[in-house]
């Protein structure tokens, strides 16, 4: 069901008045399911600290903000020192290179939904606080590569999400105002990121969200990717 957030009404005459000009996704929860890989690599680095393993579950509960607060988030999960921190940190960034898409997977609905972007010529982009080149290899084995004109991960001097500075280099990589840009995510990282960059901020139910939805204050709310191609057709004019 789509949900237009009443927390946050749009003049539905603004709206029809608007083309949307890009998309740009998160990848973590949004595009894929990558939280078995990313567990993955975790357990692999506490394993090799000598500590125990997080279960896949609750590695859910810990992803969204990147690899350094997923490990401190574990740490603390497993009542292990926080000075072991940099150490597991640096082991988790070489497994995830080497154990990138062992067992991740598309989300529901995401190929039809980039293929009916695409129709629309509708520009696309990625931004994720994963590791820029980790995600390029991930978006590459998923076979996502040719529907993306862009992507950005985290980098040394580039702050994370929900800081709006990666989600407007997504942007403007597509040639895309951030007033017509959706932002397409699953969890309040996204979420917040989107409303501070003043784009369209939208949430797709089903990844790694760890609030209440309807404490995220989004445009829009949706329960699966399908439903992305309905607000366009039936909210937006189309370009062409």
């Amino acid at each position: 069901m789509i949900t237009l957030s009443e927390s946050n009404p749009i003049n539905k005459q603004r709206i029809m008045a608007n083309k949307i000009t890009g998309c740009v996704f998160d990848l973590d929860g949004t595009l894929a399911d990558t939280a078995p890989d990313i567990a993955l690599a975790l357990n692999k680095s506490l394993n090799e600290a000598g500590l125990n393993q997080v279960p896949l579950e609750s590695v859910k509960g810990m992803i969204g903000n990147g690899i350094p607060v997923l490990v401190r988030r574990a740490l603390s999960h497993i009542e292990a020192p926080e000075d072991l921190a940099s150490d597991v940190i640096i082991s988790m960034l070489v497994y995830s290179r080497k154990y990138y898409c062992e067992k991740s997977t598309l989300m529901h609905g995401v190929k039809d939904c980039l293929e009916g972007l695409k129709k629309r010529r509708i520009p696309m982009s990625i931004c994720t606080n994963k590791e820029e080149t980790v995600a390029k290899m991930v978006v590459s084995a998923l076979g996502l590569s040719s529907y993306f004109n862009a992507i950005v991960g985290s980098r040394p001097e580039l702050a994370k999400k929900p800081d709006p500075s990666m989600l407007q280099i997504a942007a403007g990589a597509i040639s895309s105002p951030m007033k017509t840009t959706m932002m397409i995510g699953d969890s309040e990282v996204d979420a917040a990121t989107g409303i501070a960059a003043s784009s369209i901020s939208v949430i797709v139910r089903g990844g790694y969200c760890h609030k209440p939805y309807d404490e995220l204050n989004v445009t829009y709310l949706l329960d699966s990717m399908e439903e992305l191609l309905d607000i366009i057709d039936n909210q937006y004019l189309i370009s062409g």
